[in-house]
């Protein structure tokens, strides 16, 4: 199977699962919505925000290795699931001894046992088969998505059947500790490896993760930083409704793009090892995946007082407005998420690293120092830095790898066009109930997929809408071949 196959084949699986994964996940969070308060999502946002802290400062770019290596032997997969399982277990003591420090600085004592249950992810995730490294590596995500399907029911069962009985945030915390118990579990019956141990070649992977391990800790700590201030600043309960409408506005970047980055990342560094530019490929792939971002944001910014009280419940509307806000750091996410592992794939690693730490202390400054504002006005003020600080990167990437810019400005300035207009045609229907949520969510999507139509043909001949079209139809015939 030659690479463009594989891609689309990966990516198409992956984005299956992850959808099913999804679906499961937004039943999930409705019905816990309905039965748990802002605080007690508020001390799970902080108890998850501190673990996968941790988890990141664990995992040291031992995955990334193994993807970007051109030459790959036993010895390099053992020394990077041995180092990832020290690290783990290291960082695990490290997180029980620092809770009461770190839930006091958060202003939450409250999550303190939480967050030492939940660090119980850190040595059951680590003894996961390191099999899994190779499947990625090689594009097989079969039995990748067959875990994960697997490991989401389990989480989903656990989890529902304990917030009807307990009716707190430990429904959360053990559905979390479920799912990465059956993950570990299952990739051992699936992707089975030898059990041994080693380190010798702990001097080679060193010199390549611990930058990669610097821009993973940086990347994450920009990412939740959110969490550390609103906790902060305005306590569990603000911050339980902030950490629910987040998690709906990101949908997409959580479920959709991390995951598919990591299936082009293996692309990206087999195209750099042909010599071929990946500008273009970045380009094509955001392309295809902004399509679907640029809607869910207007339709956000127009429905979202109805479906957070049709959905969620009267408890949760004061937090509504704070939806198509949050959705709009979707486009940072994507793009970003996207050249970065462009500039991984060309090398670049400690320069990105520097980018990472330069706007982290930027971000740190002008926040911490300068903003006493509302939670609004935070998120505001959160994405115009988040703009600026990727017009940067956009300009750094367009000099080291020939990333085409004024392309990608070019088809996010058609899908906001056509975004836009889906907005106006539906702000045209007045009404109330699910009847005008129905008609609205048909008329905002309709006039969406028709504009997209007509800039398609419109310029048909633009060369990376001719490569969209082409991986589209290439995609329908591999489903209807099967």
């Amino acid at each position: 199977m030659n690479l463009a196959r594989k891609v689309v084949s990966s990516t198409s699986l992956i984005l299956i699962v992850r959808l099913f994964q999804r679906g499961i996940g937004i039943i999930s969070l409705l019905i816990l919505a309905r039965l748990l308060t802002p605080e007690d999502f508020g001390v799970v946002a902080i108890a998850t925000m501190l673990v996968f802290l941790f988890d990141t400062l664990s995992e040291g770019g031992t995955q990334q290795y193994i993807i970007q290596k051109k030459t790959l032997d036993d010895s390099d997969i053992v020394t990077a699931w041995t180092i990832s399982i020290l690290s783990k277990l290291a960082l695990f003591v490290a997180l029980l001894a620092l809770t009461p420090v770190l839930a006091n600085f958060l202003n939450a004592p409250e999550a303190e046992s939480a967050i030492r249950v939940m660090a119980l992810v850190l040595p059951i995730s680590a003894f996961a088969s390191p099999q899994l490294f190779m499947h990625r590596r090689e594009l097989e995500y079969g039995i990748i998505s067959k875990i994960l399907l697997i490991e989401r029911v389990v989480s989903f069962l656990v989890t529902v059947v304990l917030a009807f009985i307990l009716e707190n945030y430990w429904a959360m915390i053990i559905g979390v500790l479920a799912a990465y118990t059956s993950k570990t579990l299952l990739s051992h019956w699936y992707a089975p490896y030898p059990l041994k141990f080693s380190l010798s070649r702990i001097k080679e992977q060193m010199s390549f993760s611990l930058w990669m391990l610097m821009r993973s800790i940086l990347g994450y700590v920009r990412a939740e930083f959110d969490v550390i201030f609103i906790s902060k600043m305005y306590g569990a309960d603000q911050l339980g409704g902030f950490s629910l409408m987040r998690n709906l506005s990101f949908l997409p970047s959580r479920e959709i793009i991390a995951p598919v980055s990591n299936v082009f990342l293996a692309s990206f560094s087999e195209i750099k090892r042909r010599g071929d530019p990946i500008g273009e490929h970045i380009v094509i792939v955001l392309t295809i995946l902004l399509c679907a971002i640029f809607p869910i944001i207007g339709y956000l910014h127009v429905f979202n007082q109805e479906l957070v009280s049709l959905f969620l419940g009267q408890q949760w509307l004061p937090f509504a407005h704070l939806l198509p806000l949050l959705a709009v750091f979707t486009i940072t996410f994507a793009v970003s998420t996207f050249v970065q592992q462009g500039l991984i794939a060309n090398g670049d690693i400690k320069l990105l690293s520097v980018y990472e730490m330069v706007t982290l202390s930027l971000l740190i400054g002008l926040i911490a120092f300068f903003f006493s504002g509302s939670m609004e006005e935070f998120i505001i003020t959160r994405l115009v830095f988040s703009f600026m600080v990727l017009s940067i990167l956009l300009v750094f990437c367009s000099i080291r790898f020939g990333l085409p810019v004024v392309s990608l400005l070019f088809m996010c300035t058609l899908l906001a066009t056509a975004c836009f207009s889906a907005v106006l045609s539906a702000q045209m229907l007045t009404g109330q109930g699910i009847v005008y949520l129905v008609l609205g969510s048909a008329l905002y999507f309709g006039v969406y997929f028709v504009a997209c139509l007509f800039f398609l043909f419109l310029f048909k001949k633009h060369k990376v809408l001719k490569e969209v079209t082409s991986l589209a139809s290439r995609f329908i015939s591999s489903r209807r071949s099967r």
